[in-house]
């Protein structure tokens, strides 16, 4: 349930547990320091093509290169930000450089549908002259939503990976999961992290058959990421071992210093 108020930098949602998690909206400053990196990246491999093309022009032909060149400006203009965003689960170099990322309005990851959607309807966003319209509706909208955004389903959050709030005890108990097991690089968002490590502190307050129930919220999409068909499994079966494991993975190396003096918990 959608709560914040225009112009608010935060925006809030609530899970069928009826637990509220906050986001830090981008604003139009922020998205367009990102929008300036990956702008001179983009520029950068334009000229880099250009010069080995230029190189080869005697042997290709001016037809041919004149026809990579066209399709290159195409790809670097169009695709760039869906692929990253599809890769990078929801940054670009640019995103990543400055802590921001592409999300759901549902709070979870976009997939290619979403990304190649919004990196397309830039050109409704730029519109009448420099993203003048893609301005407005973010002012307009309580999300900071550009045009692309609001079609995709879309919003785009600040990230700031938070310091360790005490200790994780007990989760050495938990192997570390392969990260590479799951599709594309995917890696968790700081905002699941919390979630999942909210979720492993108040795993012996609850009863083990609803830490599974809440855990399926997250390891249902995430499990989907996995690139083979018995992790997917294992990810439905046991989807409370299968998040702490991941948040070993993301947090082990903070929190195996100060659980090490720590008495073990039993696995939920």
């Amino acid at each position: 349930m959608q709560t914040a108020q225009p112009l608010s930098n935060r925006t809030y949602l609530e899970t069928p547990e009826n637990v509220r998690l906050a986001f830090r909206l981008a604003g139009p400053g922020t998205r367009l320091g990102a929008y300036g990196i990956d702008l001179v990246i983009r520029i950068a491999i334009f000229y880099a093509v250009a010069y080995v093309l230029t190189q080869l022009q005697p042997f290709t032909g001016t037809s041919l290169t004149t026809g990579v060149f066209l399709v290159l400006a195409f790809v670097l203009e169009w695709g760039y930000g869906a692929f990253f965003e599809t890769w990078w689960n929801g940054q670009t170099p640019g995103k990543r450089t400055l802590g921001l990322r592409v999300i759901k309005t549902e709070g979870y990851a976009i997939g290619f549908y979403e990304a190649m959607l919004r990196n397309l309807l830039r050109a409704a966003d730029f519109v009448p002259l420099f993203y003048a319209a893609g301005f407005i509706a973010m002012i307009s909208t309580s999300r900071l939503q550009r045009i692309g955004d609001i079609v995709a389903g879309t919003m785009v959050i600040r990230e700031k990976r938070p310091e360790l709030k005490g200790e994780l005890a007990g989760l050495t108990d938990y192997d570390p999961f392969p990260m590479t097991e799951f599709e594309h690089r995917f890696r968790p968002s700081e905002r699941t992290l919390e979630a999942i490590e909210t979720l492993f502190r108040r795993r012996l307050d609850l009863a083990p058959a609803r830490v599974d129930e809440i855990a399926t919220v997250l390891a249902e999409p995430m499990g989907k990421r996995l690139a083979t068909v018995e992790q997917q499994r294992y990810a439905d079966e046991q989807p409370s071992y299968f998040l702490f494991r991941v948040l070993r993975s993301a947090r082990g190396s903070s929190s195996s210093s100060s659980s090490s003096s720590s008495s073990k918990a039993p696995a939920a």
